[in-house]
C-alpha cells in the first residue's frame, strides 16, 4: 500500500515534533515512530535548558562558558548560533504549552549548574524532558494536519537507488523520496512517499 504525505518524520522526540509542528501548516505530516509517541529520549531528560534570561546575564558570558567547558576544542561558530537562539527556542517552547519552574516573584526559577558562571538553567522539577515531551506531544496529536503512527518501523529509506542509480556515502546529491514502513497491524511493509523526510 501507497501513502503520499508532504512531510514524513522518523522519530517524535523534540526534534521531530517540534518541526511536525513548524511545517503543519504547509501540508499533511506524518509522524512516525518504533514505539509509543512518548517513549523518547527526550522524554527522559531530567536536566534543564539552558538560555539567556535574566540580566547580568548575557549570550557573551554564556558563550565564553561553553567555549572553556569544551576545553576550546568547540566550533565557536556553532556554540554563538546555538546559544544566540537558545533563548527564542525556549519562548517557542512555552508558547507550546511546556511549563519550567518559577519562585515566587512569578520569575522562572534559573539553576546554575556545572560550567555556569550565572543561573540559567530552565527546568520542570526533576523532570523536564517529560515536561517538554508533553507539551509537545498534546499540540502534534491536536492538529489536524498531523498523523501520528505509533509502533511503526522504518525499515529503509527510499532514495535514487530505488530507480535503479547506484547510490554510495561519497553520493554527494542523494534525494530521499520517504520510506519502507513495518505497519504493526498488518504485519505488512507499505510505502510512505513524501516531498521532504526527516529522520
Amino acid at each position: 500500500m501507497k501513502h503520499y504525505c508532504d512531510f514524513l518524520i522518523i522519530g517524535s522526540g523534540i526534534a521531530g515534533l517540534t518541526y511536525a509542528l513548524k511545517v503543519a501548516p504547509y501540508g499533511k505530516v506524518v509522524v512516525l515512530t518504533k514505539s509509543a509517541l512518548v517513549e523518547t529520549a527526550t522524554h527522559y531528560a531530567q536536566g534543564g535548558i539552558a538560555g539567556v534570561m535574566y540580566s547580568p546575564d548575557n549570550y557573551e558570558k554564556h558563550i565564553k562558558d561553553t567555549i572553556n567547558a569544551g576545553a576550546g576544542i568547540n566550533n565557536e561558530k556553532i556554540v554563538r548560533i546555538t546559544i544566540e537562539e537558545s533563548t527564542e527556542r525556549i519562548i517557542e517552547l512555552i508558547n507550546l504549552g511546556a511549563q519550567f519552574d518559577k519562585n515566587d516573584f512569578g520569575e522562572y526559577d534559573l539553576a546554575r549548574e556545572g560550567g555556569h558562571s550565572e543561573k540559567r538553567i530552565f527546568h520542570y522539577k526533576d523532570r523536564t524532558g517529560a515536561e517538554i515531551q508533553r507539551a509537545l506531544t498534546e499540540k502534534a496529536c491536536n492538529h489536524p494536519n498531523i498523523t501520528v503512527l505509533e509502533n511503526y518501523f522504518s525499515i529503509e529509506i527510499i532514495t535514487q537507488h530505488h530507480l535503479g542509480r547506484n547510490v554510495t556515502k561519497r553520493s554527494n546529491d542523494i534525494t530521499c523520496f520517504g520510506a519502507y514502513v513495518l505497519n504493526p497491524e498488518s504485519g505488512k511493509v507499505e510505502t510512505y512517499i513524501s516531498k521532504i523526510t526527516l529522520i
